[in-house]
């Protein structure tokens, strides 16, 4: 026998709504990379949850959210791992660190594993930059339930980009590229040395993507040779190279759908007049490295605005890819096949998150402190929502019929109804 709850679902006889809303919850036991998959749509239907609550924290959220067992796990520039519940916001625990955390948090085998780092320049040699900080960074795996420290281990650049979770050889690691020319493979459980792999550069913000067995990530120009940062496609299993493309950006994650890989580019045009900054689209075969189309943006300015980033990870869905366009403050829909240009629209300020897309409306903001839902076949803006801060590159995440999202310091749960 089943009864309706307050939020219109059914449930059991017996059972109240926070009940279930937290078992369902609870399914969702593992975050695997940024954003959970590797098209960047972290959107799960289930459950029907409907919260409203905001939570400040002690510092700019950079890193991207991740949840696993009705936890919400959060990093901030006060040098703190967070816990939080998700369906009330409260603080479950909170774990100093060595250094700046700007990863999503990479949630297995019952740890949260982040790495840390800054931007600031290492070693300069006639060869390479090594990004990073004197002493090196880390990446540390605490305790889900708890926040206790179970291992960290240090390197030579910073560790800003967001790991993936991989199986090598029947263990589960942790993929990931850095601020010292490696690509490197860790053990999840004790943090072993799977393997190293060293490549011509480094990625400052590129999260892991994993998808059919690879991973993918942007390699920035690690010389002073004048070569073009790249995409990669990586065995998984031993770390080698399988291709290279000239497209992308070391702070863009890939976004990968239908066997193609999305990336964007920057750059700036020394003879071109102010303003001469401009981004580009690429769009590749998964399995090659091909290209299959390429588009480029009018000339802007980069602005630092909640970050650095001048190329920014997108979304990949229903056959379209939807990327904000830094130089220009624009978003633009793209047929994914083709690169045809769907639809624009201008933003207040740059669109430096990627957006989720649930039901044919998108959303995201922007670091002039608008959160925007849009018609994704259209374009047509259907809400503009001021907030008090920036939306900076933490994306936003929906469970059911709330949207998670980082507002500078503060952690916001919106139900939808309310965008």
């Amino acid at each position: 026998m089943t009864t309706v709850g307050t939020s219109g679902t059914y449930l059991k006889k017996g059972y109240t709504f926070p009940m279930i809303a937290a078992a369902l919850l609870a399914a969702v036991s593992t975050w695997p990379m940024y954003q959970y998959r590797a098209d960047h749509n972290a959107v799960f239907s289930a459950p029907a949850l409907r919260v409203a609550w905001a939570r400040r924290l002690g510092g700019k959220i950079n890193g991207g959210l991740a949840f696993a067992d009705g936890t919400l796990f959060v990093e901030s520039f006060d040098r703190r791992v967070s816990a939080l519940d998700a369906r009330t916001g409260r603080i479950l625990w909170s774990m100093p660190v060595s250094n700046v955390v700007m990863t999503t948090p990479i949630v297995a085998d019952h740890l949260v594993i982040v790495g840390t780092g800054t931007s600031a320049v290492l070693t300069e040699t006639a060869t390479k930059l090594i990004w990073g900080r004197p002493g090196g960074d880390e990446i540390i795996a605490l305790d889900q339930g708890s926040g206790r420290i179970r291992w960290r281990r240090s390197t030579v650049g910073e560790d800003m980009p967001s790991p993936a979770l991989v199986n090598v050889q029947g263990t589960d690691a942790v993929v990931f590229a850095n601020g010292d020319d490696h690509l490197r493979a860790w053990g999840v459980r004790d943090g072993h040395p799977l393997w190293e792999y060293a490549v011509n550069g480094m990625s400052s913000m590129s999260s892991a993507a994993v998808d059919r067995g690879r991973a993918f990530v942007v390699i920035g120009d690690g010389s002073h040779s004048g070569t073009q940062d790249h995409l990669i496609a990586v065995d998984p299993n031993d770390g080698r190279v399988l291709w290279g493309a000239p497209y992308g950006n070391a702070d863009c994650s890939p976004a990968i759908a239908d066997g193609i890989v999305f990336v964007e580019g920057s750059n700036a045009d020394v003879n071109h007049a102010q303003p001469n900054a401009f981004n580009d689209v690429a769009a590749v075969d998964e399995g090659t490295g091909k290209a299959r189309w390429r588009w480029y943006s009018a000339y802007g300015t980069f602005t630092s605005a909640g970050s650095d980033e001048e190329g920014v990870a997108g979304l990949a869905a229903d056959g379209a890819f939807y990327e904000g366009i830094p130089a220009t403050n624009q978003f633009v829909s793209f047929d994914g096949r083709s690169g045809a240009v769907r639809w624009v629209i201008r933003t207040g300020g740059p669109v430096k998150m990627s957006a989720v897309e649930k039901d044919g409306r998108l959303y995201f903001g922007d670091t002039a402190g608008t959160f925007y839902v849009v018609d994704a076949h259209t374009g047509r803006v259907l809400s503009r929502r001021r907030y008090p801060s920036l939306f900076s590159v933490s994306s936003p995440v929906i469970f059911g019929d709330t949207l998670y999202v980082a507002n500078d310091d503060v952690v916001r749960a919106i139900p939808l109804a309310r965008m």
